[in-house]
Formats: C-alpha cells, sequence, structure tokens
C-alpha cells in the first residue's frame, strides 16, 4: 500500500500522480482526509482507504492491508482500473491541445 502524508501549506500535489503510479502498480492506497487532489482518485473502501490525518488512523489501515492480502490485492486491482486510461501521453496530449 502507499500512503501519503497529510498535507502542509508549503507542500501540496494538486492532482495525485503518486496515487496514479500506486494504481498502475496494482498497489492499494492510504491517504488522509485531508490530502487535496489524491481524494478524486481514491474512493474508500473500494481502491484503498481515505482515514484520519492521524497517524494512528493511517497506522490501523495499513495494519488492515498487512494482515488480509487478499483484501489489499483486491483494492489494488480496482486501482488499476481507476487509472487503466491515465497516462503521461494523455496528460501531455491534453496540457498540449490546451494551448493556442
Amino acid at each position: 500500500a502507499q500512503r501519503l502524508p497529510p498535507f502542509s501549506g508549503r507542500y501540496d500535489e494538486d492532482y495525485g500522480f503518486v496515487t496514479v503510479e500506486a494504481f498502475q502498480a496494482g498497489k492499494p492506497m492510504v491517504t488522509p482526509a485531508d490530502a487535496g487532489g489524491v481524494l478524486e482518485l481514491v474512493d474508500d473502501g473500494r481502491n484503498g482507504f481515505v482515514c484520519a490525518p492521524e497517524p494512528r488512523a493511517i497506522a490501523a489501515r495499513l495494519d488492515r492491508l498487512w494482515a488480509d492480502r487478499e483484501e489489499a490485492r483486491q483494492l489494488g486491482e480496482a486501482g488499476r482500473e481507476r487509472v487503466r486510461e491515465i497516462g503521461w501521453d494523455r496528460v501531455i496530449e491534453e496540457l498540449i491541445g490546451e494551448l493556442p
């Protein structure tokens, strides 16, 4: 499982490319509820977990995935499907397509 720490005002990832890369690798995400753009991709209980931005809450979800490898695999596969059509080629095409 991949985990993102709570974001502060100095660090932010608007879209969540780390999440895309984790899902492409078939890994579920564990992310705090204040993670910004990552929440557009992580569906709690379907392809990972969204939890309180507290160490114990994050650790509990990681422990759950460690204890239930089948659930971790299923969440990871759902994540892979979620980002199936997202890739750098598509991102570049969309960025270039927006140029005048």
